[in-house]
Formats: C-alpha cells, structure tokens, sequence
C-alpha cells in the first residue's frame, strides 16, 4: 500500500502538524505583508499624525520629550520588516517539513548546504523583495516618497533576525546534541 500513512513522525509521508504550522505562519506572513501595505499607503500627513500619536504616548510613558518622529519612523521601518521576516523564515521552514518525501533533502539539486541555509536565503530574498515593492508603492502615495535608505534600514531589521534565527539554531542543535544535517 504505497500511501500508508506510518505512525512515526519522521517517516509520516505528510505530517499534519506542520501543515497546521505552515498554514498558520503563511497566515500571519500574509498579514504582515497587509499591515506593512496598509501603513505604506497612509498619505503622508496620516503617517506624520501617527508617528506623532506614538511619540506622545512615548514621551508620556517614559518622561521623555521628543519631538522629531524621523527615528521613530526608521525603527517602525526595521521592526516591521523584521517581524515579516521571522514569519516568513517560519512559514518556508514549517512548509519545507510538511513531507518528507518532498522537502529540500529529498532535492536531486543541492544549491545550498543544509535546509537551514535554503530557508535563509529564500526569507532573505522574500523579505528584501517586499522591502523595495514597499518603497515603490510609496512613490504612488500622496505625500510620501520611496527610498532606498528605507530599503536600507529594512534590510538591517532582516539581517539581524536572520543572524538570531542561524544562532538559535546552531545554540538548539548544541543543546540537543546533533549536528546540521548538511548535503554534499
């Protein structure tokens, strides 16, 4: 019978588990990927209004008394760009594990060394191409403008949280005793 589904997680020819993963964190990216459109679409005296809300409820909450929302806005910048791109690294991871038999393991092809770094790459890109598709759009905005020190600063956001996920990683892999399963 050549669709037996085995009880054992790791020969489970589709493991429920991570559809359910996979389906929630493509869920949640998408989202993301909305909020970061709808932001993005504010006119410019709509986005200058809202950054100037969160400074007031700053400076309320923390006594401080800053004015310029320019740094306020390239950290909005970054963490958004940085929640999208640990989304996305765990949507391509839980996909990649939905079955065995059709993940990056089972590829003829070996471009990269070890899924791990196949998710990386392709959030990496996945992240960067919304970064400057956001800066684009922006152009079309009444009162706003793209640019590419934005794209910049998004890029940093998604640099960052992928260098966190590859130490977690290596730190969890440590932990448990096992070594990255790498292709050659």
């Amino acid at each position: 019978m050549a669709n037996k589904i085995i009880d054992n997680d790791h020969n489970r020819e589709i493991s429920i588990k991570y559809c359910f993963l996979a389906a929630i964190f493509w869920i949640a990216t998408v989202t993301c990927i909305c909020m970061i459109f709808h932001f993005s679409n504010q006119t410019g005296s709509a986005s200058s209004a809202a950054s100037q809300g969160f400074i007031s409820i700053f400076n309320e909450y923390f006594g401080t008394e800053i004015v310029d929302d320019s740094a306020i806005r390239l950290f909005a910048h970054g963490v958004e760009f940085a929640v999208l791109t640990f989304l996305s690294y765990m949507a391509l991871s839980s996909t990649n594990k939905i079955s065995n038999r059709t993940s990056y393991s089972e590829s003829p092809v070996k471009l990269m060394r070890s899924d791990n770094e196949m998710n990386i790459i392709f959030t990496l890109w996945f992240a960067i191409l919304n970064a400057i598709f956001d800066e684009y759009h922006q152009l079309f905005v009444i009162g706003r403008d793209g640019r590419i020190f934005n794209v910049l600063i998004d890029i940093i956001g998604i640099v960052i949280v992928l260098i966190i996920i590859r130490v977690v990683f290596s730190i969890y892999l440590k932990t448990k005793g096992k070594n990255e399963v790498v292709y050659t």
